[in-house]
């Protein structure tokens, strides 16, 4: 595996990728099936490799690639070259989540285990790319109406009864 220029040290290499495609379930309390899409969330690989005792600088060199930062301080991107994440059609990534590192004292060697994101995912590409000057602009059609001064307020109704007392208050002034 390749992020950058840098190659991942180790052996027992193994990467498994996950996607997560969030819905909501529509049927409430019953039995329907329907489901409402929220959309396809980044791919994810989890990585796992050994490192010998005898390697150590190979683990520090790792650990580097994870906690890099770029200019404004933002986890680094990677440019990844691997076959699942090639078959996943994943082409840039980020460290995330936990960056474990269990010695395995008997063997004289470290299992590492990370997560790699999408970074710009397709699906996310996708929704930028929507144009936005295809929503429809809302009006009204109809007439304006002038608000009278003996109106109620805007939003406010009267009962029949205030209509009543309002009549009997004009004809007493």
């Amino acid at each position: 595996m390749r992020l950058n220029d840098f190659t991942v040290p180790g052996t027992e290499l193994t990467v498994t990728g996950n996607l997560r495609i969030e819905t909501e379930d529509l049927g409430g309390q019953t039995s329907g099936t329907d489901r409402a899409n929220k959309g396809i969330k980044p791919k994810t690989l989890t990585v796992s490799l050994l490192i010998l005792k005898k390697h150590a600088g190979d683990l520090t060199d790792l650990v580097k690639v994870a906690e890099a930062e770029d200019g404004a301080g933002k986890l680094r991107v990677y440019d990844i070259v691997e076959d699942t994440a090639r078959a996943m059609n994943v082409r840039q990534v980020q460290f995330t989540g936990a960056f474990v590192c269990k010695d395995l004292s008997p063997s004289q060697a470290w299992r590492v285990s990370f997560t790699l994101a999408e970074y710009l995912s397709v699906a996310e590409k996708t929704e930028q790319r929507r144009d936005l000057s295809q929503t429809e602009v809302q009006q009204a059609t109809g007439e304006t109406i002038a608000v009278q001064e003996d109106a109620p307020a805007e939003g406010e109704t009267l009962t029949g009864f205030e209509t009543f007392l309002s009549k009997v208050d004009k004809a007493l002034a």
